[in-house]
């Protein structure tokens, strides 16, 4: 969500961010495109990081991965944003967790009416380094109302 993340306060009522995400974002991440703007967002709610729910799911999984599943557990969440299909998928079918990815959030906020169009923007994702396969960027479309139902995109 390149440049967007400040559609995340108007579609959610609580972003809660484990250590460890930021610290991959902000700390290993700095200089990279958006890690400025997480650093300064302010309405994000920064909590520690919580112990694993399994010892297995930090070895599946990378630190902000395993961090965000364990604190969606912990706080009972309606919704985790994962991006990471393996994330994803242990999150929705291990802890069954409802999950929502960058594109899904990007639908939604097309869907409020607050950014006019999707391609554009999955099209810049792409073009600076973020990973979206054809196949989520075709679904996001036709969810958005921008694709043609029959597969042309």
């Amino acid at each position: 969500m390149v440049g967007k993340l400040s559609l995340l306060p108007r579609l959610y009522h609580r972003i809660v961010v484990p250590e460890a995400v930021l610290q991959e974002a902000i700390g290993s991440g700095m200089g990279r495109i958006g890690a400025e703007e997480i650093a300064s967002a302010d309405w994000m709610e920064r909590i520690p990081d919580l112990p694993p729910l399994e010892p297995l799911l930090m070895k599946e999984l990378g630190p902000g991965e395993s961090a965000v599943i364990a604190a969606a557990h912990h706080l009972r969440a309606r919704l985790v944003l994962l991006d990471e299909r393996r994330a994803r998928r242990i999150a929705e079918h291990a802890y069954g967790l409802r999950v929502k990815g960058s594109a899904g959030v990007l639908v939604a906020a097309k869907r409020a009416g607050l950014v006019s169009v999707l391609r554009p923007l999955l099209e810049q994702m792409r073009a600076q380094g973020y990973y979206l396969s054809q196949r989520i960027i075709d679904r996001a479309l036709l969810e958005a109302g921008e694709a043609d139902p029959m597969g042309a995109s």
